[in-house]
């Protein structure tokens, strides 16, 4: 049997380091901070649902003045999350799947898609829903004390977060024999969800909470490194005690706060269909497409917030880059993540918004092989190709020659948001196309 990981003091203070020992130039975070929303205003503007937030994994979590910097962003952020973990309804355990194997799935994957920001906090959200330091210090290994639900989970995980996607039929097929579907795809959707967050805390470089290193840090294992996310830690001290799983003051905070939270998220996606077809046609004239991966799910929640995220992020009225441009971006995403599906899905947005296949064929070749210049020579279209293809990897590959040409072209802080926002939905919807690849593939072949 595998034993937990341990750390020592040393070995902590090795790997955490200070500010004035890591400080890295290529932190796409450090060209958008004084644009960053004020958290007083934040605070002003969505108090209860930050404080919900706070109950939920102890911190107001530093990515939320980056999301507002392009308003769609926060909203499409505070639209999954929720939903997707069918919060709040899930602390008090109504409907969904197992909170504990939950949170465990969204760990993993955060761990293998090397997003050392989510890495921490994921590990704070299973803890306080109740999943086991000691499984929890070890989960990327598993062991005999973990059950076949908690084994098929991690799998399930691991080579969904992975680029390209490495999902297996006998992993999706394990996960499925230990769960009723119903409840395999709460779990899938929670590690779907971390597609999100670890693309876009990971590409922005998002500073981690002191708070949350000091709580997770020794169940995080020896193996773990803060990176970049750590690059302003300070941290010398002790650990501090891992948070214990929900209690009954836990449960009547999110009561105070939830009602909020719920009319905001009722707002937010006033409108939206929750079902297949609605959902398809409703995405089609909204977008010029009907993301056919919604006909494969079933749960209500999920396809009315993908779509809504969708409606989000492909709004011309408040797109700062431009749908065309997006487009593209997209096609570099999902060339770089070798999802023939999401090609499908992008290639069609590509076209419903001015992109011809020629120009497609391009920017895809582009992808494939990035020492070559971006097939364009306008200023801020180059850096944002550029931008995207260095954006796309697992975890990203940021340098600082990427910084410096969005730097000296006219993207702006919004304009970047919006990008890095469009390539997380991205991931997410790679995420889910490789769960559903057989499906998905299905519904193709018929309803050609």
């Amino acid at each position: 049997m595998t034993q937990p990981q341990t750390q020592t003091q040393t070995q902590i203070q090795t790997q955490t380091q200070t500010k004035s020992e890591l400080e890295p130039d290529d932190v796409l975070i450090t060209l958008l901070s004084a644009d960053a929303v004020p958290m007083p205003l934040m605070h002003e503007r969505y108090g209860a649902l930050l404080n919900l937030v706070r109950v939920l994994i102890g911190v107001v979590p530093n990515c939320d003045p980056y999301l507002e910097i392009w308003p769609p962003a926060f909203r499409t952020y505070n639209i999954i999350v929720p939903n997707f973990l069918n919060l709040p309804f899930g602390i008090f355990g109504i409907g969904g799947a197992p909170k504990a194997v939950v949170g465990l799935g969204t760990y993993v994957a955060s761990r293998s898609a090397e997003c050392a920001y989510c890495s921490a906090h994921t590990c704070s959200f299973a803890l306080r829903r109740g999943a086991s330091p000691e499984k929890m210090a070890k989960a990327l290994v598993g062991g005999d004390d973990f059950t076949e639900q908690e084994l098929a989970t991690i799998a399930v995980a691991r080579s969904l977060a992975r680029v390209p996607c490495e999902l297996t039929a006998h992993e999706k097929d394990a996960l499925l024999a230990c769960f009723n579907p119903s409840e395999a795809e709460w779990i899938v959707l929670g590690i779907v969800m971390m597609g999100f967050l670890n693309k876009f805390m990971d590409v922005l470089g998002v500073d981690l909470e002191a708070s949350t290193v000091a709580e997770t840090r020794t169940t995080l294992g020896a193996n773990w490194n803060p990176g970049k996310a750590g690059r302003r830690l300070d941290i010398t001290g002790h650990p501090t005690t891992p948070p214990p799983a929900d209690t009954l003051m836990t449960k009547l905070s999110v009561l105070r706060y939830a009602p909020t939270a719920l009319r905001l998220d009722k707002q937010w996606q006033q409108g939206v269909p929750s079902s297949w077809p609605a959902v398809g046609g409703f995405l089609h004239k909204q977008t010029g497409h009907d993301f056919p991966v919604l006909s494969c799910m079933q749960n209500a929640r999920g396809i009315k917030a993908i779509a809504s995220a969708l409606r989000e992020n492909l709004d011309p009225h408040t797109s700062v880059l431009g749908l065309n441009l997006k487009a593209m971006a997209g096609v570099v995403f999902a060339t770089v993540v070798a999802d023939a599906q999401l090609i499908l899905d992008v290639r069609v947005l590509g076209l419903a918004n001015g992109v011809d296949a020629a120009h497609m064929d391009a920017v895809a070749q582009y992808a494939l092989n990035p020492d070559n210049e971006p097939p364009t020579s306008e200023v801020t279209r180059h850096a944002v190709l550029q931008l995207a293809r260095a954006a796309s990897s697992s975890p990203a590959d940021i340098t600082n020659s990427v910084l410096a040409e969005c730097r000296d072209s006219t993207l702006s802080s919004a304009a970047i948001i919006e990008l890095i926002t469009w390539l997380s939905v991205l991931q997410m919807l790679h995420r889910l196309t490789c769960f559903y690849s057989t499906e998905l593939s299905a519904y193709r072949t018929n309803n050609q």
